[in-house]
């Protein structure tokens, strides 16, 4: 899904992110017996915010098969919080804040080997 412009943005350094949208259109899609869907729309507000020094990751055209590490990538840990929604026909939710303490957040920029 496209994201709208701006929606994503960061500071120079690297060091923190922000996405916010509000009511983006997304289908709602079931899988059971066949691929109906209902118009449905979503909003976020996350925050990442670097704890950790830049690291490279991923071996580019130097992967061997299976070629799971064909990208380069630098990557930071972080920490996340946030909130979030969505509704679709006859449904709505939305959450309180949310955070990643307790759990795992990483924040970088990657070009994946379709590119290499």
């Amino acid at each position: 899904m496209e994201l709208p412009s701006g929606a994503f943005r960061r500071n120079k350094n690297g060091t923190r992110a922000r996405l916010v949208v509000n009511h983006l259109p997304m289908p709602n899609t079931f899988f059971y017996s066949n691929n109906v869907s209902v118009a449905g729309e979503i909003s976020v507000d996350i925050v990442w915010e670097a704890t950790g020094p830049s690291v490279r990751r991923g071996n580019g055209l130097d992967a061997e098969e299976p070629y799971w590490d064909k990208f380069i990538g630098h990557f930071r840990d972080a920490k996340a919080h946030g909130k979030g929604g969505g509704a679709h026909t006859g449904f709505k939710f939305s959450t309180g804040m949310l955070s990643s303490d307790g759990f795992y957040a990483s924040m970088g920029r990657e070009r994946n080997g379709v590119y290499l």
